[in-house]
């Protein structure tokens, strides 16, 4: 693959990880808002942001490989 098609998609994958990062935080702070209001909310809440760990192990993965 061409160095500059690496650097590209390399730069790509690095994104993806960031705007995981801000997915995680903002589940972070729903979940600190909601408390134990809206207890079957917070479970969605935590289930996406384990979802977003997945995803971002996945990426992660990809972007070592690269």
């Amino acid at each position: 693959m061409a160095g500059n098609t690496r650097g590209r998609l390399k730069e790509r994958f690095e994104g993806i990880h960031k705007n995981f990062e801000w997915i995680r935080a903002h589940c972070s702070e729903s979940l600190g808002l909601i408390g134990d209001k809206k207890p079957e909310l917070s479970i969605s809440i935590e289930a996406l942001a384990k979802g977003i760990d997945v995803m971002d192990e996945l990426a992660q993965s990809i972007y070592g490989s690269l």
